[in-house]
């Protein structure tokens, strides 16, 4: 039996950069999302179309400038979230509440946008995996970029591989390849007891990556495995964690 969507009114003020934190996550995988206000703050799950990524956030009730109102689970359309970004600038907070009906309604200075909210019922609410790969490895989202921005050219695939004494990966097309190696010593962390690796699709491994503010992100892997990407929002105040399947090769 479906559960009803709990309904309440609720006023939140956040950061102009925290909000655009959240929305370039949410919207790496989906147009579309859920989001639920609690007492602790504000968390949100979604899954993309093709079922092979998937991320869940979390910002603590501490990020908000002001957090008042009653626990809710609100539809919302992100491209309409983006409009009220244009509509500020850096520095700005911006003002959303919702009337617990229809309406969640944002204001930037003295301008006011409202808009028509989504049925929380009609979007998928993922059940999320235990998922807990072997190895993992801190890396800088910036070193990572480098190696995607060099694959980007010639493939649609990266395999990560974590071995005691360094993270790599690795991309190869038809002619060209390319490896990025750390070693341990230049790495904030690396666990790895023996050597593992799994390779993934470009595209949404590129779209997570770019999608981080932090300095570093956490990359869980194993064999074969699905990878958990886990990074830090809101200034230290909020988590991100994507979850990406692998691209078994054929035999």
């Amino acid at each position: 039996m479906c559960r009803a969507p709990r309904l309440g009114m609720f006023k939140l003020r956040i950061k102009m950069e925290t909000l655009r934190e959240v929305v370039e996550v949410v919207s790496t995988l989906v147009s579309e999302a859920k989001f639920s206000i609690s007492k602790d703050g504000l968390e949100a799950k979604a899954v993309d179309p093709s079922h092979v990524a998937m991320l869940v956030l979390k910002l603590e009730k501490g990020v908000f400038e002001e957090f008042t109102g009653e626990p809710t689970e609100i539809g919302v359309d992100v491209e309409k979230l983006k409009e009220v970004l244009r509509l500020s600038k850096p520095g700005d907070v911006i003002d959303l509440q919702f009337d617990g009906k229809n309406r969640l309604v944002a204001g930037v200075g003295r301008l006011t946008r409202q808009m028509a909210v989504v049925d929380p019922a009609g979007i998928t609410d993922p059940k999320v995996p235990n998922v807990s790969p072997p190895a993992s490895v801190t890396v800088k989202t910036e070193d990572i970029r480098q190696g995607i921005r060099g694959s980007e050219s010639f493939t649609d695939h990266v395999t990560l591989t974590l071995e005691p004494e360094a993270f790599t990966m690795h991309s190869e097309g038809d002619t060209d390849r390319l490896d990025l190696r750390i070693p341990k010593e230049s790495l904030s962390r690396l666990e790895a007891k023996e050597t593992v690796k799994s390779m993934y699709p470009l595209d949404f491994f590129s779209a997570m990556v770019k999608s981080v503010v932090a300095d570093e992100a956490t990359l869980h892997v194993g064999n074969e495995y699905p990878l958990k990407v886990e990074f830090s929002m809101g200034g230290g105040r909020g988590e991100g964690r994507y979850l990406l399947a692998p691209r078994v090769e054929e035999e």
